[in-house]
């Protein structure tokens, strides 16, 4: 096992509680390195070896640098076409529907979208789900103008993109709600079903990542037990529902269950309390409360660390609202946008509904939530910033989209269920999607950006589909075409940063850590930003493994620094802004060559 990073633990006695103490955590030691490195830049300090000296300070028990070496190539982004100042829509060649016209209330749930190379071509393309009919690929032509392919025929919910066999090539895996995961190999005939060999989890939520910084993919699943009950007419019951680690271990997985009861519509995967390794939160729908465990020498321990959690959490997104090193958790729930009559009469069904259910602990509010971290604690500041209430909320995720340096949020809306809605018409409660910008003490809505979409939208992901550096959006409504909205706001300079750990069998380097120092006119100090390499975000849903960062009005290089899953760094100086960097590290797990 990696040796954990700055940070003490001090469990509670009989609470279960969990705080996290961290004088000498990793993270902010690792922004106050890139600081103090960026600074020197112009004094002649020698970049290399101050970055080297200020991570050994910031890992507890190292005795050696822990460096590794890569090789990198930027390239520049392709030149912005338009700049309308906002997102243009543009349909794709798919809808997401139920069986029939039914409107059922797990139909209204919908279903998730991926986008990442599924043609190793270079351009992202687009994986949709479907509940009825077929699940589609989109292949993209580099700019922006996709072809549709059917991939398989069910009734699906999340899609995840991964390289699950470390072979190079991008697979598609997706849950059905009701059943294990289903595998798509990509294989040199295309698409063809594949398995998980010692995976038997009942699947609703998937969430992907290195656990144990060993060089390759582990799977978390999650049930919603909700559904399985409403189908089965029977209790779940069964070691194959629940939260559900699967470790792989050579071909094959071995399964933990961490929890019997789940409501999971989100899996989110991420390092929460600064020792360097991943920890898993599992987002619960129905009052459930939401899971956390850590990893503990091997083993996971499941925490309560979180004093607020929203009700019914319909998504989990992680990244680093403040640029402050710690990464923040965004979750949606379903809090309606304003207390209007009308409004309040469209909900009259789901405020009873909530009334109803029992309150399990104090800690869940039904509203969104913003847990901010600082020094491994957390403060929920979604309500001082203005975004704890968007409506019915599916995928909420963070991104830069103006390329300023600071994560913006957008979130999509609607619902659709006879049981709910039988008075509005269509049985739907349809409601915009919503866009903040941040301004850092304010998230601020941007209706001048386009965004505010009524087509009905569940998954969500965030790609640059058009090859010009920003973030564009990826929409699976229900219902409706599914579209994507091409980003023109025009705004600051930025990188992509893209890990390839061919050493591994974790190829795409899920779980690493990137950090980038940037030097912005007019500023005190460079601006520092932290983005953790994922596939899985959101509702059902999944980004492409990279990290975007917007650099604002940067011009200068800017500075890379990478944390691997197995805990080695490397760094990268000199790289020019509007760039996609392709990183490769071809060294075996834990070798520092």
């Amino acid at each position: 096992m990696r040796s954990p990073l700055g940070l003490t633990k001090t469990r509670w006695a009989g609470g279960g509680r969990v705080r996290f103490l961290s004088p000498t955590a990793r993270p902010v030691l690792l922004v106050v390195a890139l600081l103090v490195l960026a600074a020197a830049c112009s004094g002649g300090t020698n970049l290399a070896d101050a970055a080297r000296a200020q991570t050994l300070a910031s890992r507890t028990g190292a005795s050696e640098s822990g460096d590794v070496a890569v090789t990198s190539n930027a390239e520049p982004f392709g030149d912005d076409v338009s700049c309308s100042g906002g997102f243009v829509p543009h349909d794709l060649d798919h809808i997401t529907r139920g069986p029939g016209d039914t409107a059922s209330t797990f139909d209204g749930t919908g279903a998730g979208v991926a986008a990442e190379d599924l043609d190793a071509d270079g351009d992202i393309d687009i994986v949709l789900a479907n509940l009825f009919g077929e699940t589609t690929a989109h292949y993209n032509d580099g700019t922006g103008v996709f072809t549709a392919q059917p991939l398989v025929e069910g009734r699906f919910r999340q899609v995840t993109t991964v390289d699950v066999e470390g072979d190079g090539d991008t697979d598609i895996v997706l849950s059905t709600g009701l059943g294990s995961p289903y595998m798509l190999e990509n294989t040199s005939d295309g698409f063809v079903r594949g398995t998980l060999d010692g995976v038997s989890s009942i699947a609703y939520s998937l969430g992907w990542s290195d656990l144990g910084g060993d060089g390759d993919l582990d799977l978390v699943t999650g049930s919603y037990n909700a559904e399985l009950t409403q189908v089965r007419n029977t209790p779940v019951l069964g070691t194959d529902a629940g939260v559900i680690i699967n470790e792989r271990d050579g071909d094959a997985y071995t399964a933990t269950r961490v929890a019997a009861v789940a409501q999971t519509l989100s899996i989110r995967i991420v390092d929460i309390n600064n020792d360097g390794l991943p920890d898993i939160i599992a987002g619960n729908d129905l009052a459930t409360p939401d899971g956390i465990w850590l990893d503990n020498d091997g083993g996971w321990l499941p925490v309560d660390s979180f004093a607020t959690t929203s009700f019914s959490t319909m998504s989990i997104d992680a990244g680093d609202v403040d640029n402050d090193g710690d990464f923040d958790l965004f979750s949606t729930d379903m809090k309606p946008m304003d207390d209007s009559p009308e409004t309040r009469n469209r909900y009259v069904e789901v405020v009873e509904d909530m009334q109803a259910m029992p309150v399990p602990d104090d800690v869940q509010t039904p509203e969104n939530v913003l847990l901010t971290g600082t020094d491994g604690a957390f403060t929920n500041t979604a309500p001082s910033l203005g975004i704890s209430a968007t409506g019915w909320s599916w995928s909420g995720l963070f991104g830069d989209l103006d390329d300023d340096g600071l994560l913006d949020l957008y979130v999509v809306n609607g619902m659709r269920s006879d049981l709910l809605f039988d008075f509005l018409p269509n049985e739907e409660l349809v409601e915009p999607n919503q866009v903040f910008r941040n301004g850092g003490a304010v998230m601020a809505p941007m209706p001048e950006w386009g965004l505010a979409d009524e087509a009905g939208g569940r998954g969500q992901a965030m790609a640059d589909l058009d090859g010009d550096g920003d973030l564009d959006i990826i929409v699976n409504n229900l219902g409706s075409s599914s579209r994507w909205f091409e980003n023109q706001v025009c705004g600051g300079s930025s990188i992509i940063v893209d890990l390839e750990w061919s050493g591994s069998a974790n190829t795409n380097a899920l779980g690493a850590i990137v950090r980038v120092a940037a030097d912005v006119p007019g500023a005190d100090a460079p601006l520092v930003q932290s983005r953790s390499i994922d596939s899985n975000r959101g509702y059902l849903s999944s980004s492409p493994a990279v990290a975007h960062m917007g650099l604002g009005a940067t011009t200068d290089p800017v500075t890379v620094l990478i944390e691997w899953p197995d805990g080695l760094t490397s760094l990268i100086e000199n790289v020019e802004p509007d760039s996609r960097l392709t990183v490769d590290r071809t060294t075996a797990v834990g070798d520092a060559g």
